[in-house]
């Protein structure tokens, strides 16, 4: 798993740990919106948390500061709209093996789901 290490001072790295804490931010589009709801009735919920939901997984990353995030999908894909569409759709494509599902989405769910989680900063 790669992981990125930025050295911040202090007082930043400080309003980095507090906003960290935070659930995540309510969705402000009704897509986003749309997008949330995607996410809280699929079977995301079972392995994934997002603070602030009901989303309570504990074996998969907290969602909550995702678009927050340099990289996906432990450190191997840059963390943009396409790359988080692919590994949503089909993670055993992009790296073979990895623990997470593919979970069946319908195919209109996927964009307002993309724009929820791009929200989570």
């Amino acid at each position: 798993m790669a992981l990125w290490v930025i050295a911040e001072p202090e007082d930043k790295f400080n309003d980095w740990m507090k906003a960290q804490l935070k659930p995540a931010a309510d969705p402000a589009t009704p897509s986003e919106q749309r997008g949330r709801q995607a996410f809280l009735s699929s079977a995301c919920v079972l392995c994934h948390t997002i603070r602030g939901t009901e989303a309570n997984g504990q074996v998969a990353p907290d969602l909550t500061h995702l678009a927050s995030r340099m990289t996906i999908a432990a450190g191997t894909l840059v963390n943009n709209r396409g790359n988080l569409a692919g590994w949503i759709t089909d993670p055993q494509a992009i790296k073979p093996g990895n623990n997470m599902a593919t979970v069946p989405l319908r195919s209109e769910d996927l964009p307002p789901l993309l724009d929820y989680l791009e929200n989570l900063k």
